[in-house]
């Protein structure tokens, strides 16, 4: 119970830094890099997606709407951009992580 009581009292910039119990054990990848991943999928599935409704456009073989192609081609490579820009910034934030929570815990008095 005295354990709870200190969580209660304790400062919101130390709770928030103050490690998780499940994503200090795991040192998974996945954790920190899954919404990327994911984002990147998509844009890709999109890119291509659109790539393949523009052949059809263009070489005649259905009726595909004008604009639906480079839409996807569009959205796509927007996801997949965001995506590939998005895992150096979480590299750079896990990097940066560690010392702080040091530095920080270093000066306070517990």
């Amino acid at each position: 119970m005295s354990s709870r009581k200190e969580a209660d009292s304790m400062s919101p910039v130390r709770r928030a830094l103050q490690p998780e119990p499940v994503l200090a054990e795991e040192s998974s990848h996945w954790v920190h890099y899954h919404k990327p991943i994911i984002i990147m999928v998509i844009g890709g599935l999109l890119f291509a997606a659109g790539t393949v409704i523009a052949f059809l456009y263009f070489s005649r073989v259905g009726r595909v709407p004008y604009a639906l192609g480079p839409v996807c081609l569009s959205i796509g490579l927007m996801f997949l951009v965001t995506g590939l820009v998005w895992v150096p910034v979480i590299k750079q934030k896990i990097r940066q992580k560690g010392p702080i929570r040091e530095m920080y815990f270093r000066r306070s008095p517990t």
